[in-house]
């Protein structure tokens, strides 16, 4: 909220009657021209009549999202917003309206402020319909709706007010009083318009020997040079006294402040943080993208930047905000346009700054780490709002271009575009805000398809993030089409073997691992590995990944043998590496563990586990979600052991560092909060479990929107833990909804829609209702012989599962081969020693007993032995009911 001007005169009329229609529950807009004092109204009524309102909160609407400025005010207050509702995906709108209904209760009204409404749609998406609101509009706009808002229109100061305002601005100095005629005069000049009223004034302010009728005198000049200046819009008279205030203000300037004027005019005018534009505007983060010649004429200092901040400060050029991040800078939209007017006029200067501006703030979005903790991500909330300004004004640019207008002054190269989409985009990505991310995923398609003709790079990078945001949301059918033009134009533009070639192949064979179509799968990864290792020559990182893929195929799969000595290599590479990477070596260990862990091979896999953790808290200050990760994993390992006591405060600490690293809603919260439910359910501590389970489930509906694998893992926990308990009337509708979810995801087979119709089936098994459980585990079974070509311990899991269902109803003939195939398959894929090889022996052991004849003799034995048995125990009964009749006799007599 704006702090407010110490000489605000006039408009108490205005005041009151907005006060009165938010008092009846109106909406109420400010409406008028730049400059009329439509911000400084609304300041003025939020301060008179705060103890008015149980709340204030302000919003400003200019050139930002405001439907996303909302939804993140809402996330600052630690709100997790749901990203869907019943199955089906909510908009920006519904959250938004979700958003208020959360907004703390008070005993007095709310004021909700949105500042320079730039469109009455936008408005109507995020205004809060609770009668508890009192909602204040600022805007441009005028003729509104009046069924919608009460409108205020804002004139220009009376000629009265205008000169109080001037004289106020001098203080005790009475040069108005003493030359009226000219003050009148002045005012006159400027229309009576408050900006141009405060900037004339504290330019006089600052010199007390200049006479009124000189100041009027180079007004007027000044005025009469503004034709020039009309070449980016048209402007009414008003506006025209505003431009001369500004000239004449900028006449005042040091060239330095001049010059950072200019480069402040770059910047998205709302919200610029004075620390981001040292890091810009300084050659501490100099880069090869910048040239040797134009970076030296730059070289501003701190101090001579703080200084120049200064001056336009003083001037009025620049405003001071305070919000819950601190003090930052917005220039007025009017100021904006005047200085980017002097950038425009800057010859081989404006590309200077422009490039310089550009350039640093796309390197300083690429700076964002791969998994951003709340702090990067509160960093980076003061970068992102200048590169979406700038590819917006890059959008204007390409759609104004057949129309021959002046565009934006942008002057970004074409190769560096398409890194600024990159960073909104993964700014937005890492904090689960999808739909935003598809936006500005599609914006970058568009934008890169307009500046490149034909076939591009840049546009098969754009081609295959949109691709990449629908595979992470579980929409395969819609990146599918989308990898597979991203691969054939990388193959039309780059012959022979090339990385992004191999990156394509890569991603289309990851789509197809997790639709669970292996066999398409496999041939990609495979060309894409032999691409690599023509490419580059000895040990690289994007060989190690390739092996660590085609290595995770084959491991689920089943097919450990083929992957373990792929892992093992994928390892070397990574030690051998000339510049070590710790963190993919941490990877790869915890890959070749995972695989030893599926195989029971306990020992091995817990030393590597182990190792990785290690090298995880030596590096700990660099990434702590490794350190969280690799917690995880061992912890499973222990639980799998049953090993509880030494898994159990390590998920809590994996929690701990999670919620620590992400304040709102985060995939990997939701895995630990999962692992740890996991946990207790092992110990049948239910109590402690379910909270657990359903808090992740609600965190992933929130995260992910509409259908996602990791919203039906979630359905799957909770599931199983009410089967467990015979709660099958709970269970069993969750069942049916992962059930349903996995088939809308995955087409055709995939091993989770195996694993769903398996657990629909157990819980119609546990209720006796056998013919149904029986249809499921068939289909089950099929797919997964469909799905793993030879052994698989899937394959010979529903094979047990399908004997047990025999066992149960007493088909034991059709149980037994069952059993003899399942073992059998577990004892060539795991050994005889693993737990899972161990429980299908001890149940086919249990069913041969029960097969097995029992001979005549043994019959005839066991007869004889009950024969004798009666005789002996006999004379004793005959005694006891002897005695107790004898008793009885007495007691009566």
């Amino acid at each position: 909220m704006p702090r407010g001007s110490v000489h605000f005169v006039g408009r108490e009329t205005e005041l009151t009657q907005a006060h009165e229609d938010l008092q009846r529950g109106n909406y109420v807009a400010i409406s008028g021209m730049g400059g009329v004092g439509k911000t400084e109204l609304a300041t003025q009524y939020a301060k008179q009549y705060q103890n008015n309102y149980g709340g204030i909160t302000w919003f400003n609407d200019r050139a930002s999202n405001l439907a996303a400025e909302v939804l993140g005010f809402f996330i600052q207050l630690g709100f997790e917003i749901p990203q869907e509702q019943g199955g089906r995906l909510l908009t920006l709108q519904e959250q938004v309206a979700w958003c208020w209904l959360q907004y703390p209760q008070a005993d007095l009204p709310i004021l909700i402020v949105f500042d320079d409404v730039t469109s009455l749609d936008n408005l109507r998406e995020v205004v809060p319909s609770d009668n508890r609101f009192r909602v204040l509009v600022t805007t441009r706009l005028r003729n509104l709706d009046p069924n919608f808002i009460q409108e205020i229109p804002l004139d220009v100061l009376s000629p009265e007010k205008a000169l109080k305002l001037l004289k106020k601005l001098l203080g005790k100095d009475r040069r108005v009083d003493n030359q009226p005629e000219a003050a009148d005069a002045i005012c006159e000049f400027l229309e009576y318009l408050p900006l141009g009223i405060e900037l004339v004034g504290a330019y006089l302010a600052q010199d007390p020997d200049l006479h009124l009728y000189i100041m009027l005198e180079r007004l007027q000049q000044r005025k009469l040079a503004e034709a020039a200046l009309q070449d980016r819009e048209t402007l009414n008279s008003t506006q025209l006294g505003v431009k001369a205030a500004f000239a004449l203000t900028w006449d005042e300037l040091e060239p330095l402040t001049q010059q950072l004027g200019k480069f402040l005019s770059l910047f998205a005018p709302q919200s610029i943080f004075w620390d981001l534009v040292i890091v810009v505007a300084t050659d501490a983060e100099k880069t090869e993208d910048e040239n040797e010649e134009e970076t030296r004429r730059l070289m501003w200092t701190e101090d001579e930047l703080n200084n120049a901040k200064k001056q336009l400060y003083k001037h009025h050029l620049l405003q001071q905000v305070e919000d819950s991040k601190g003090y930052f800078y917005k220039i007025h939209a009017l100021a904006r346009w005047f200085l980017q007017k002097q950038l425009a006029d800057a010859g081989e200067m404006k590309l200077v700054l422009e490039k310089t501006f550009a350039i640093k703030m796309i390197n300083l979005a690429l700076r964002l780490p791969q998994s951003p903790t709340s702090k990067d991500i509160e960093f980076f909330s003061v970068v992102v709002p200048h590169l979406e300004d700038i590819g917006n004004r890059i959008i204007v640019e390409i759609n104004q271009a057949d129309k021959k207008q002046i565009v934006s002054p942008v002057s970004v190269p074409n190769e560096q575009v398409i890194k600024i989409f990159i960073g909104v985009k993964r700014f937005y990505e890492e904090q689960g805000l999808y739909q935003l991310v598809e936006t500005w995923c599609q914006k970058c398609v568009n934008v890169c398809q307009a500046l490149f003709t034909g076939d591009h790079p840049d546009v098969a990078i754009s081609l295959n993030n949109l691709a990449g945001i629908y595979d992470n949301q579980g929409r395969y059918s819609e990146a599918k089409p989308l990898y597979i033009e991203a691969l054939a134009m990388r193959k039309r533009l780059f012959t022979g073997d090339h990385p992004n070639v191999a990156t394509s192949l890569n991603n289309l064979a990851v789509l197809y691992e997790r639709q669970g179509q292996y066999r398409e799968a496999e041939p990609l990864f495979i060309e894409a590995l032999a691409m690599k290792k023509r490419i580059f020559t000895g040990y690289h990182p994007d060989v190690a990944i390739s092996l660590n893929n085609l290595a995770a195929l084959y491991k689920s799969q089943g097919q450990y043998r083929e992957a373990e000595p792929l892992f093992i290599e994928a390892l070397a590479m990574y030690k051998s590496l000339p510049v070590r990477d710790h963190s993919v070596v941490v990877i790869s260990l915890n890959n070749l563990a995972e695989l030893y862990h599926s195989q029971g091979q306990y020992r091995e896999a817990e030393l590597l586990y182990l190792k990785a953790l290690a090298i995880t808290k030596r590096l700990s200050v660099h990434d702590l979600t490794q350190v969280a990760a690799s917690l995880n994993n061992l912890a499973n390992l222990y639980s799998d052991q049953g090993r509880y006591r030494e898994a159990e405060p390590l998920y809590i600490q994996a929690l701990t560092i999670t919620k620590c690293l992400f304040v709102a809603d985060h995939p990997h919260v939701a895995i630990s909060l999962n692992n740890l439910a996991a946990l207790y359910y092992n110990q049948k501590r239910y109590s402690e479990v379910e909270p657990f389970f359903i808090e992740a489930l609600a965190m992933t509906k929130r995260i992910f929107t509409g259908d996602h694998p990791d919203v039906a893992i979630s359905l799957n926990n909770l599931a199983y833990l009410y089967s467990d308990q015979g709660r099958y009337s709970e269970a069993e509708p969750l069942y049916i909804q992962a059930l349903a979810m996995y088939q809308r995801i995955c087409t055709g087979d995939h091993p989770n829609v195996a694993l769903s119709l398996n657990n629909l089936a157990g819980i119609y098994d546990n209720q006796g209702r056998y013919s149904e459980a029986e249809s499921l585990y068939i289909q089950a079974l099929a797919m997964r012989k469909r799905l793993f070509t030879g052994d698989h311990p899937d394959v010979a899991t529903s094979l047990n599962n399908l004997a047990g269902l025999y066992k149960s109803q007493g088909r034991y003939s059709e149980a037994e081969p069952l059993y003899t195939e399942a073992l059998a398959m577990l004892q060539r894929v795991l050994g005889d020693n693993h737990p899972n090889t161990v429980t299908v022996r001890n149940n086919l052991a249990i069913l041969q007993r029960q097969l097995t004849p029992v001979p005549i003799w043994q019959t005839w034995l066991s007869w004889l032995f009950q024969l004798l048995l009666g005789i002996l125990i006999l004379p004793f009964y005959l005694l006891w009911q002897l005695a107790k009749k004898i008793i009885k006799l007495i007691r009566n007599s």
